[in-house]
């Protein structure tokens, strides 16, 4: 656990763990296991912003995680994989400016009818300087 935390802090910086690549560095954003997804969404604060609902939970590891939920009945797998490429880099790398590090997880409740990119985006950068605000 600590590990990932040192790994997070010699990253912020760097292009590198910015790089959306297979890399070991941003599976180290990823929740450590399955308890862990239902600890933040029981316990953890909501706040709803546009088409993202977030759970904020303060990080008991020392670290920055996080997940995005889309679910199944949204769309199909490109619609679902595309939510959350739109909205992961936008995470990583409002990550440095959090004043502590949380746990978040980001459910998407947008359809694919109603799809619109840059409303995701606009609210995945309102909803990620709100959480670096608080």
């Amino acid at each position: 656990m600590y590990l990932a935390a040192a790994v997070q802090k010699a990253a912020k910086g760097s292009p590198l763990a910015m790089s959306f690549t297979k890399s070991k560095l941003l599976k180290n954003f990823r929740f450590p296991s399955k308890a862990s997804y239902g600890i933040v969404a029981s316990k953890g604060k909501r706040v709803k912003i546009g088409f993202l609902s977030l759970k904020i939970l303060k990080s008991p590891d020392a670290c920055n995680r996080f997940c995005f939920i889309v679910k199944k009945k949204n769309g199909c797998a490109v619609f679902r994989n595309r939510c959350r490429r739109v909205l992961r880099p936008i995470f990583f790398n409002e990550a440095k400016n959090f004043k502590e590090p949380l746990w978040i997880m980001a459910t998407v409740e947008m359809s694919r009818a109603n799809a619109d990119w840059k409303a995701l985006r606009a609210c995945g950068v309102e909803a990620a300087r709100k959480v670096a605000g608080e």
